[in-house]
């Protein structure tokens, strides 16, 4: 028997399955219709034979039919039985068996997804609004927050990956793209996780509670001291590096940490404050945080961090900062309580001196839910000295400077995805007028 391809076999045995399929339907379909005497062992009767002429004219129009599938099933090519090809075919003689014609595959086919590359839950945020101030140089206007478009993808049960997106709005009417979070995510247990990227530092609570998208926020927007840089904030809120957390057993007192070793934030003119692909010295940031969450009293939690870099001034030279927070926060559905303090201490000065600057701020945040509304109050504060060598030089970035003054506000929750703000603003600052604002905000998430 001559070497056929398995694939040929595996046609002809099809085809051989199909017409022995199809002679016992056959057969199964004509016994019921044949007359009782065929079985017998008397003469067929003249009606009997007709009805055997008649059998045997179905069964040859039925074998057409057959061998009309079998062409079908080859392509248009009908494949002679099993041993007639053993018969005309040399032994060892390569077989060639015609393939189906191929189809294009249809659009939707070409662009379909293979079922072992992990999806990506997309999630979106924004806000518009409207605001009026009395603030010099400050025009009343309508205004849009930035869109945030959050994405999430699982690539095993340990390992995941987060993005975080911007369209920024800025104040010559431009929309900026910013990569506001990207992180390779490895979770082990409860005790130890790691995440590698750009992310938001653990520096106290603000930061961490509320990321982006001013649905989160209870207020329209976060504190001043925890305002990011392109709302003229002057924390390093972002940064490059890696990052473990997890929990410490310690029973029901909940305790958790955090680590962070990261590039720090840039000072030099002309430079994005967070330094995604280059630091500009050898000296890395370094923060960590401490926080408890008691099981007695859900939604309570009191913890510290300490930030420490080396960073580059204007004058190329390297001086030490240090940040520390303390914080002690309750909420739950119906409450919220936010109490959180800072003092940034920066060594150098802007005439070379050696000298020690410190710099104090705090907020304190109270609301209350009464159905669908919660009206709200936030005092804020920040003092920074003039002869600050980062806060008090334009060089280095935002003028910090003194800035205190309360707001009043109240959300009403549309629904579970959207809410409405309303907000009043006065704020005091060193050497400025003081200025009162009112603001509208529509915040929602899908």
């Amino acid at each position: 028997m001559a070497n056929f391809p398995s694939d040929a076999i595996a046609r002809i045995s099809s085809i051989r399955r199909v017409r022995t399929s199809v002679a016992f339907a056959i057969f199964l379909a004509l016994v019921p219709s044949l007359p009782a005497a065929t079985f017998a062992d008397d003469p067929p009767r003249s009606d009997e034979h007709e009805a055997l002429l008649r059998m045997n004219e179905q069964i040859q129009e039925l074998q057409s039919k057959v061998k009309e599938l079998e062409a079908r099933l080859n392509g248009g090519t009908a494949i002679a039985p099993h041993t007639a090809i053993e018969s005309s075919v040399p032994a060892n003689a390569p077989v060639e068996i015609p393939s189906p014609p191929v189809t294009p595959a249809a659009a939707s086919q070409e662009f379909s997804e293979e079922p072992t590359i992990p999806g990506v839950k997309l999630r979106m945020f924004g806000d518009v609004g409207y605001e009026v101030s009395d603030q010099r140089g400050r025009t009343n206007s309508f205004r849009i927050g930035s869109l945030d478009l959050f994405m999430t993808g699982v690539l095993t049960d340990r390992v995941s990956v987060l993005g975080e997106v911007l369209l920024v709005p800025g104040q010559d009417n431009t929309i900026g793209l910013d990569l506001e979070r990207l992180l390779f995510q490895y979770k082990h247990s409860d005790n130890f996780n790691l995440a590698i990227g750009r992310n938001h530092t653990s520096i106290g609570y603000y930061n961490t509670a509320f990321h982006q998208g001013a649905w989160f926020q209870t207020a329209v927007e976060s504190p001043y001291i925890f305002a990011f840089d392109d709302q003229g904030g002057f924390l390093p809120l972002q940064q490059i590096g890696v990052t473990i957390n997890g929990q410490i057993p310690s029973g029901k007192l909940g305790l958790n940490y955090v680590a962070e070793i990261g590039n720090g934030q840039a000072h030099t003119p002309g430079t994005d404050p967070v330094q995604s692909f280059r630091d500009t010295n050898n000296g890395k940031s370094f923060n960590f945080a401490l926080f408890a969450r008691p099981s007695d009293t859900p939604g309570l939690e009191a913890g510290f961090s300490i930030y420490h870099d080396y960073v580059t001034f204007a004058d190329k030279i390297n001086h030490d900062e240090l940040i520390s927070t303390i914080y002690l926060v309750y909420a739950n559905s119906n409450y919220e309580f936010l109490n959180e303090g800072l003092l940034v201490r920066h060594s150098g000065s802007m005439t070379g001196a050696p000298a020690v600057f410190h710099t104090p701020g705090f907020y304190t945040q109270f609301s209350r839910r009464f159905g669908k509304y919660r009206p709200y109050f936030r005092y804020s504060y920040v003092n920074a000295g003039v002869a600050e060598p980062i806060y008090g030089d334009p060089a280095d970035g935002p003028i910090v400077g003194r800035r205190n003054g309360p707001t009043f506000g109240l959300r009403y929750d549309l629904n579970d995805h959207a809410a409405f703000k309303l907000q009043y603003d006065h704020l005091a600052q060193r050497g400025q007028n003081s200025f009162n604002a009112l603001e509208t905000q529509f915040s929602f998430a899908f």
